[in-house]
């Protein structure tokens, strides 16, 4: 179909601009709101000099990429995924950064990491059992042991809350937590916590693109659970993507497999005086792109800035915008939005808020945006490579390192049915159907 050429296209323009307008309008009363509240918080502040005298620290960035259904057969499908890392160390004094020598043993190159995954549609027991396997692999431990320490974690600091002058119980078990959780009335979603896919949510077995997500974001999480586990002592380090959790209404659970690992990365990054900082370039944050537009007009193009978000129960306050997304901020999270360049869009950052209670809160709210102040004029010292401006540049290079294009995803597979052919399989078997018929 020549749909460039379709003159019904322009009919087509006009019909989504139509219901994007009449969106803005249903919302925009509230969207006021939330813009008046937004900006009475917000914090423009001073960068850091490009050279001065400072405290050099190190950071470390993580992005993971792949392929999936890299080739097929019938109901078989291989999947290919990568996850790269930046390391470097702040060089205030003269403006730049140095190369970290690192390589902890899990990655299969200096870059990063590189692994296959075969899944058959279908079988849901396989998959899981598949996946189970990949974990241990990969992050080095046993989903259960994961598990059972962050959801121990998270029903100690519900009792401390509601028991602050009694000792808080050793929870290293699943049945020390489930029964702590009952005297506390914390809701579980499941205390069969072993019978993980009885409770946890996942793709069905024959939907292998959302399983081909859930094995990414695990390699991700693996590697970086390697470099804390290193000797290497970083400050920051920055994730790709969001730290949503997936809770069930009124519980405090989270469903997804990932969830924990991302849980169990912060708990050891605050042993560590870590940082973890999870960057979401698309926010999927109602209406940034008014607040973008408004605030600009405001306050110029080049300033730099940060706000937080509101937290419930932490504040009473809930940002209209945000009525339907309860996954923003995310549940032990805390999320600010900031703008470092006008050549970025707002970005959106997500930090642990165990670590946020520890190293900005503070009863004295001066001191406490003091905090903050410091972190953002760090952070933004990170975001100052001339190709990356604004974003943060080890993110960018780990970006670019783990990408595979689609020219490499051919080579890839290319070669992958040639090592079955090799071993004696037709190589026609494992091309797209499409492709032998001349339709790709």
């Amino acid at each position: 179909m020549q749909v460039f050429f379709d003159k019904s296209l322009e009919k087509e323009f006009a019909k989504v601009y139509s219901k994007f307008k009449l969106i803005e309008q249903k919302s925009d009363e509230a969207y006021q709101e939330d813009l008046k509240y937004l900006t009475s918080k917000l914090q423009i502040f001073e960068p850091y000099p490009s050279i001065f005298e400072n405290e050099n620290f190190n950071i470390a960035a993580i992005d993971g990429s792949g392929a999936d259904s890299l080739v097929s057969l019938n109901d078989i499908s291989i999947h290919l995924m990568t996850a790269a890392f930046a390391a470097d160390q702040t060089v205030f004094n003269k403006g730049t950064t140095k190369q970290l020598d690192i390589l902890p043993p899990i990655c299969t190159s200096p870059e990063g990491i590189l692994r296959l995954v075969l899944l058959r549609e279908d079988n849901s027991d396989e998959v899981w059992d598949d996946f189970l396997t990949y974990i241990n692999y990969n992050y080095g431990e046993k989903l259960l042991d994961v598990v059972i320490r962050v959801l121990g974690n998270i029903v100690a600091e519900a009792f401390k809350l509601k028991r602050p002058n009694d000792p808080v119980p050793k929870l290293d078990t699943k049945t020390k937590i489930v029964m702590t959780a009952k005297q506390l009335n914390l809701r579980l979603y499941r205390d069969d916590i072993e019978d993980f896919s009885s409770w946890m949510v996942s793709p069905g077995s024959n939907a292998p693109r959302g399983w081909y997500d859930q094995f990414r974001e695990i390699l991700e999480y693996s590697l970086a659970n390697a470099l804390l586990k290193s000797d290497l002592k970083l400050k920051y380090l920055f994730l790709d993507g969001s730290m949503n959790m997936l809770l069930s209404p009124k519980q405090k659970q989270p469903r997804l497999a990932s969830n924990y690992l991302l849980r169990d990365l912060c708990l050891k990054a605050i042993e560590k005086e870590t940082c973890v900082v999870a960057v979401s370039k698309t926010t999927t944050f109602p209406f940034i792109y008014r607040i973008a537009q408004d605030l600009e007009k405001s306050l110029g193009s080049e300033k730099k800035w940060f706000v937080r978000v509101p937290t419930p129960p932490r504040e009473s306050k809930t940002l209209n915008i945000l009525k339907d997304r309860p996954h923003i901020p995310p549940a032990y999270g805390v999320t600010y939005l900031f703008h470092f360049s006008s050549e970025v869009p707002i970005l959106r950052i997500d930090i642990d808020e165990k670590w946020w209670k520890e190293k900005i809160r503070s009863s004295d709210k001066k001191k406490e945006r003091e905090n903050e102040l410091k972190m953002f004029q760090e952070i933004d010292w990170l975001a100052r490579d001339v190709r990356y401006y604004g974003y943060f540049f080890d993110l960018a290079f780990a970006h670019h390192t783990t990408l595979v294009k689609f020219s490499e995803r051919d080579v890839v597979a290319d070669q992958l049915i040639d090592y079955f052919a090799e071993q004696g399989e037709n190589p026609k078997m494992f091309i797209h159907p499409r492709k032998r018929l001349g339709l790709l």
